[in-house]
């Protein structure tokens, strides 16, 4: 009895926190629909300003992914540097990692907005169909 009342409480508990968290709601939102693959056929095909202006909403919302993923890692790589104490530390430090994904996600997001910024070029260029 005791054990289903624990279950129930862990499984509100947990649909609580996903319902009523604005960070997890917009994820959801903000999820690529296509492949990689996918990505890489509708380029080499790509010849409209449809087509192209699919291409550059879909890196526009990697780019939004990635600027917040590295905000969320910029924030932890403040809390991890507050509490250093290098004597007992063992490498990589955690301050490491995450000053590591930071700048990974940063140049992710700069990358797709380079990307964004082509389509948009290509879209400009190309005859509408």
């Amino acid at each position: 009895m005791l054990r289903r009342t624990l279950l129930a409480f862990a499984v509100l508990i947990v649909t609580l926190t996903v319902v009523l968290h604005p960070a997890v709601a917009s994820t959801v939102g903000d999820k690529p629909e296509y492949t990689s693959a996918q990505i890489r056929k509708m380029a080499r095909e790509a010849h409209t300003v449809q087509q192209f202006t699919v291409l550059a909403d879909y890196y526009q919302t990697r780019r939004r992914m990635y600027q917040r993923k590295a905000a969320e890692e910029m924030h932890l790589w403040a809390e991890r540097n507050a509490m250093i104490t290098p004597l007992s530390e063992k490498w990589p430090r955690p301050v490491d990692s995450a000053r590591n994904l930071y700048d990974y996600y940063e140049h992710m997001a700069d990358e797709s907005a380079a990307l964004v910024e082509h389509y948009n070029k290509l879209a400009d260029a190309a005859p509408w169909q």
